[in-house]
């Protein structure tokens, strides 16, 4: 009876999601600017039988009127607030909301000339950005980042390069959590890019399009890649 009575009590997964967003917000109130916000979710908190993408697009709409209205009603600056909802296959159940960094722009109210203030979630590692440069192949790629723990500076690709959780022999590190040892192989060459998920636990993405294991994908500039929490979009292909 007391657990029925604590499950009955609990806050319902979207309730602690909007309290991650509101808090969120609140981290920047005093910028007069808020940031866009990424929520990751375990797949293993969705209610049964629920269609997946359906749910994320529905939830996902829901946070961004939710934000849109806390920010008019606290005062915060914001033209065109930005929230995407991942969800991620883990073994635990987690869910949370990150501030994404941005280049925030000022208030219409900011001193004419004032330079914009960034938004960073948190200091991070810088990784290395040129991967793999082999002699005698022509053509490369450029990624631009667009949420990293490591990454900084666009992820230039020649040749042929493996992506994973950490750096070692053969191995780019990105320093996500959420990706495998060896969790995919980039490959450009001829003004192309492929991507091949090595059997990755979490998968490997394109445009939210799960990859399946060892099939090589082609990339075309403005295709969005998801590793873990890591996101990237292809910038540039150079022939």
């Amino acid at each position: 009876m007391l657990n029925l009575l604590r499950k009955f009590l609990r806050p319902t997964l979207r309730e602690q999601l909007e309290d991650g967003v509101r808090e969120a917000l609140k981290r920047y109130t005093d910028r007069r600017s808020a940031p866009d916000l990424r929520v990751y979710i375990s797949t293993d908190l969705l209610p049964d039988g629920v269609d997946a993408a359906l749910w994320s697009r529905d939830e996902a709409d829901h946070f961004r009127r939710f934000a849109s209205q806390w920010a008019q009603d606290n005062g915060i600056f914001r033209a065109g607030l930005r929230i995407e909802l991942i969800l991620l296959d883990t073994r635990r159940e987690f869910a949370f909301v990150k501030p994404v960094g941005i280049e925030a722009a000022e208030p219409a109210s900011a001193a004419a000339g004032a330079p914009a203030r960034p938004l960073v979630a948190r200091d991070a590692p810088r990784a290395a950005s040129v991967a793999g440069d082999l002699p005698g192949v022509s053509g490369g790629a450029v990624l631009e980042v667009v949420s990293s723990t490591s990454l900084s500076d666009p992820l230039r690709v020649s040749g042929e390069t493996v992506v994973g959780r950490r750096a070692r022999d053969g191995v780019l590190g990105l320093e996500d959590r959420y990706m495998s040892g060896r969790h995919a192989r980039l490959r450009a060459a001829d003004g192309r890019l492929w991507v091949t998920d090595l059997d990755s636990k979490n998968r490997t993405y394109v445009n939210d399009e799960p990859l399946a294991p060892h099939q090589a994908r082609e990339l075309t500039a403005g295709d969005a890649l998801r590793m873990g929490t890591t996101v990237l979009r292809v910038a540039r292909l150079n022939p």
